[in-house]
């Protein structure tokens, strides 16, 4: 008031407007609807059809009403509620403070800057406003100008007056949000006091808060010091320049005791110069209508008056004041910090609608609530724990953003959540998530299982060296009958097969989990369908005691009836849903692991193995028959007893593993990999044994490396003169 004062004294003063008329400030202030609608009907009784007021945009909203329904003109100082821009609602309202909507988009336009400069966390907002007129309005159009650019975390209101603020500052807090924008017209002090307690003010926080908190002075020391660095809008109103820098020299001549507030040493608020520009608006308008002899009618209408004031515009102490269509001032935009020091708003940011965002100075200078200008840092993250591959330990992250954490899937990886550590699922490409530490180490069962299939593999080489030397060159009989060709054939498949053990070695990768099925598949399907064509040929030879030449190559075409669909298998399956090794969801964790890839995904994996079980089962039951029907045979030739005890102790091996496999692989991949490699090395192992124990102890233990063409039947000579075997 004393700003509306000084006004009206500097212009009855004045030659220069209304010389003259006399102008009188008749004050009616209330902070009640009821107060402000009866003083409006008071004016219209006394014919008054033109009033400067109110300040405040939940006041104004009801006047405004009254003023259209009795036909009376108000020119407001500072309320912004943008529902004021409705022409239909209110049009005989005008104001030297436009919509609120330009605080919401500088705010807007601010967060978006930081976010483009690379600082996360900015755009994770809680907005909070007290349940009024402004706070309401300017809440809703922040809302809706986030869009998908700004994620609303919270939004929480209370209603003006309110004693405790914990409701809202619980939410704010839980939401995680550290970007605060609090539309509140009072009760700032004491809500930023009460935050303070929350733990949600501080060197890792940003508060914006509109122009009714960078309008009014702090009354707590410690709420202002709680507001360093804390983002006020407000239109934009320079405190330099000529005239600013005139009416601070007027100001403080003034005599306090007259005019309260003013004096020597005093700096007027922005509400007090908005209210100087007022007054003067208002004479300007009143000294248009008085020379067009408007004033002399009983009453002058309030759409008159309306258009009187939309057409004034001048250079005032807060900037040039003119009007847009709808009566409200066209204005550029400012953002300013706190100094507590100073007890000062200092510029930072303008923004325009036409200009958009742009900085007070050369480059963009704000003091934080740090008390320095680096820009608070609002990335924070609870800290957690790690594995490191490489370090093979595990450690803490206490920032929660130091370390950039690895999928398994990786090509380089080293930093793992730490629940990854000793899961049972090998996610470090040295193992140390499963050997560091761990109950259950893959390291023992890796040397263990690795020595023994390795000397396995070295004894199925000298064995084929054996087969070579005994069989092929020298042409032992006791090799001859066992068929050289397919004891090789068999030792293939057997060192095939041991070589798979090591495809599930180690971290899974693509290309080792796409070998799977060809080395361990396909070779265990060959060495059965090695033994049912040597059971086969034994069983033609004595079938009918008839003389039958059956020779290595037709064997080894019925060898190949046996495999070839085998292997047309596991090329369509490694085609169409190609093994290969992703991320997938075992035991409620994505772990890397080897799935089906190709162009069906996961279906097509497990048809194309059930296929491939389908086929083995089909050869395993050849077999058996084979086994069966072969039982009666001479003994020199009776390696069908030896078969059939391979081919049983396959079957039932299928018929047990595979099932338990299957159920233990997706929650104890350790224990799944133990059972696998066990059951690969038994079924080769029982098999090498079954099959070459009797001719490589009878040639050097028993026969002392002499070949033995002779040998004792139940047969007569003359009926085993009858059967040819041609190798």
């Amino acid at each position: 008031h004393t700003a509306l004062q000084f006004a009206i004294d500097t212009i009855n003063n004045s030659p220069d407007i209304l010389p003259d008329l006399l102008l009188t400030l008749d004050k009616k202030v209330g902070d009640t609807e009821a107060f402000e609608i009866a003083a409006m009907l008071e004016f219209d009784e006394n014919n008054q059809s033109f009033v400067v007021g109110n300040e405040f945009s939940f006041l104004s909203v009801v006047t405004g009403i009254v003023g259209n329904v009795y036909d009376i003109a108000q020119l407001s100082s500072s309320a912004t509620s943008s529902a004021l821009s409705n022409t239909l609602k209110y049009p005989f309202f005008t104001r030297l403070s436009p919509p609120s909507f330009g605080q919401v988009f500088i705010i807007r336009e601010t967060i978006l800057y930081f976010r483009e400069q690379g600082r996360l966390g900015w755009t994770d907002v809680a907005v909070v406003a007290s349940a009024d007129e402004f706070g309401i309005d300017s809440a809703e159009i922040f809302i809706e100008s986030a869009g998908s650019d700004i994620d609303i975390l919270t939004f929480q209101q209370y209603i003006p007056g309110e004693v405790t603020f914990d409701v809202e500052l619980r939410e704010i807090r839980n939401s995680g949000a550290r970007v605060i924008v609090a539309f509140v017209i009072d009760q700032y002090e004491a809500f930023i006091l009460a935050a303070d307690e929350y733990g949600i003010v501080g060197e890792n926080y940003v508060w914006f808060v509109p122009d009714s908190v960078v309008g009014v002075a702090f009354e707590d020391a410690k709420a202002a010091e709680l507001s360093r660095g804390v983002l006020g809008t407000f239109q934009y109103i320079p405190t330099s320049g000529r005239a600013y820098e005139n009416f601070l020299e007027r100001w403080t001549s003034l005599d306090p005791t007259v005019y309260v507030g003013a004096g020597e040493g005093s700096t007027p608020g922005f509400y007090s110069l908005l209210g100087y520009d007022t007054i003067i608006t208002a004479a300007l308008a009143i000294e248009y209508v008085h020379e067009n002899g408007l004033l002399d009618q009983e009453r002058v209408p309030a759409e008159v008056w309306t258009e009187v004031v939309k057409d004034v515009q001048f250079e005032g102490i807060t900037g040039l004041v003119s009007f847009d269509s709808v009566g409200d001032r066209m204005s550029t935009f400012s953002l300013s910090y706190y100094n507590p020091e100073l007890d000062l708003w200092e510029l930072a940011i303008l923004w325009s609608e036409e200009e958009g965002l742009s900085f007070s100075g050369d480059e963009l200078e704000i003091v934080w609530f740090s008390n320095s200008t680096d820009i608070p840092d609002l990335d924070i993250r609870p800290p957690f724990d790690y594995w490191s591959c490489n370090d093979k330990e595990e450690r803490t992250d206490p920032t929660g953003k130091e370390i950039s954490l690895h999928t398994p899937d990786g090509s380089d990886v080293d930093e793992i959540e730490s629940h990854y550590h000793c899961d049972g699922f090998i996610d470090c490409q040295n193992l140390s998530d499963e050997i560091t530490n761990c109950k259950n180490n893959y390291m023992i069962p890796y040397i263990v299982f690795g020595v023994l299939t390795v000397i396995m593999m070295l004894i199925c080489l000298l064995l084929l060296l054996f087969v070579i030397v005994f069989g092929f060159i020298l042409k032992y009989r006791k090799l001859r009958v066992c068929s050289p060709f397919f004891l090789t054939i068999l030792l293939i498949s057997i060192v095939l097969g041991y070589s798979s053990v090591f495809a599930w070695y180690g971290k899974p990768h693509p290309v080792s989990c796409a070998f799977q099925p060809w080395l361990l598949g396909i070779p265990a399907i060959s060495m059965v369908a090695a033994l049912c064509v040597k059971s086969f040929r034994i069983w033609i030879i004595f079938r009918d005691m008839k003389r039958h030449k059956i020779t290595d190559w037709n064997l080894l075409a019925k060898w190949l009836v046996l495999v070839v669909p085998a292997v047309l298998i596991v090329t369509l399956w490694t085609i169409i849903s190609t093994p290969t090794a992703r991320m997938k969801s075992r035991d409620g964790e994505e772990h890397y692991v080897c799935t089906t890839g190709g162009f069906t995904g996961e279906p097509g994996g497990y048809v194309f193995f059930a296929l491939l079980v389908a086929e083995g089962t089909l050869v395993l039951l050849y077999g058996i028959f084979l086994s069966i029907v072969t039982r009666k045979v001479p003994s020199m030739f009776n390696e069908s007893k030896l078969l059939a005890i391979s081919i049983y102790n396959l079957a039932f091996l299928t018929v047990v593993i595979i099932p338990v496999f299957l159920v233990v692989e997706p929650f104890n991949p350790f224990l799944a990999w133990i059972l696998r490699t066990l059951a690969i090395l038994y079924a080769f192992t029982a098999t090498l044994i079954l099959q070459f124990a009797a001719p490589v102890i009878g040639i050097i233990f028993i026969d002392k490396f002499r070949n033995v063409t002779k040998f004792k039947s139940n047969l007569t000579g003359e009926s085993l003169g009858s059967v040819a075997v041609n190798h």
